[in-house]
């Protein structure tokens, strides 16, 4: 039987005291943070072999300022986004968990509160950080006022297709939605009222997406396969450009432009944290 600890362990993290000048900022989907390039960690994040058989212990030594370490959670984590200094956590039917994470010497990590009485799936916020958006097994969208971090209450429950919670592209012409197992559909959605499937991507799964490079490019949580790098220049022949192998499923992705971090929702084994700049260099 897996047992979940559910106080998060404080990860040593000493060498981050060049990642965060302040918590101010937000989370973003665009990457382009130069923040802690030279990021030091201790490596807690374990590899599945590369198909040109390289060891994942050789390959975590190789890139060992790529990883910025692990959060335990409460249950499986499906999915995740961040705010400027929080993390929602998907965790099925245990519901939502919040955690504060603050940055001094080390990053530290609390539980503050976790939102019950839902079968959590997806969690994405609002661009003012104020509203959290859960999406349920049944694919209804609860909508949570988060402005009171430490007590969020719900507000209303929506049909899925009655907000905007998928990736967009930065011109605002093209919506990215994941189907996970059957890869991702990409949307016409200059015309709101009359949006229009331009292709499908079926090279690999797509659970979750986050976009990089000015919105060129993005980081795919495909399950089974890892995080893969996608190329998103032409919509209608989007292709993948490059993976990174990890244990277990990935099932969520979030950047924090602050930080300067990547953090996957990895299912039985919590959430992996990564520097974001190094691990774009990786893929590319």
């Amino acid at each position: 039987m897996k047992i979940y600890t559910k106080n998060l362990q404080k990860i040593s993290l000493s060498a981050l005291l060049v990642l965060i000048l302040g918590a101010c900022g937000g989370s973003t989907s665009s990457g382009e943070s130069n923040t802690n390039k030279n990021l030091q960690t201790e490596g807690t994040t374990s590899l599945q072999n590369t198909s040109s058989g390289t060891s994942a212990e050789s390959l975590q030594k190789e890139n060992k300022n790529l990883y910025a370490g692990t959060f335990e959670t409460t249950a499986p984590a499906e999915d995740v986004t961040s705010s400027d200094n929080a993390l929602f956590i998907a965790e099925g039917d245990k519901g939502v968990e919040v955690i504060q994470i603050g940055y001094k010497d080390k990053i530290e990590h609390n539980v503050i509160t976790t939102i019950t009485g839902i079968n959590a799936s997806k969690v994405s916020l609002s661009e003012d950080q104020t509203t959290l958006y859960v999406q349920n097994r049944e694919g209804f969208i609860n909508v949570y006022d988060i402005q009171d971090i430490h007590a969020p209450r719900k507000v209303k429950i929506l049909t899925k297709d009655s907000i905007q919670t998928n990736p967009v592209s930065h011109n605002g012409i093209y919506e990215y939605v994941p189907n996970e197992k059957s890869g991702m559909t990409i949307y016409d959605i200059s015309n709101p009222s009359n949006k229009q499937m331009i292709s499908k991507f079926q090279e690999t799964a797509v659970y979750a997406l986050v976009l990089v490079d000015q919105g060129t490019k993005g980081l795919a949580a495909t399950g089974a396969d890892g995080i893969a790098l996608l190329d998103l220049g032409d919509p209608e022949h989007i292709h993948k450009t490059g993976t990174f192998p990890m244990e277990g499923k990935t099932l969520g992705v979030s950047i924090n432009k602050t930080s300067g971090l990547l953090f996957v929702a990895n299912g039985d084994l919590g959430i992996k944290v990564f520097n974001l700049n190094l691990f774009l260099d990786h893929l590319r």
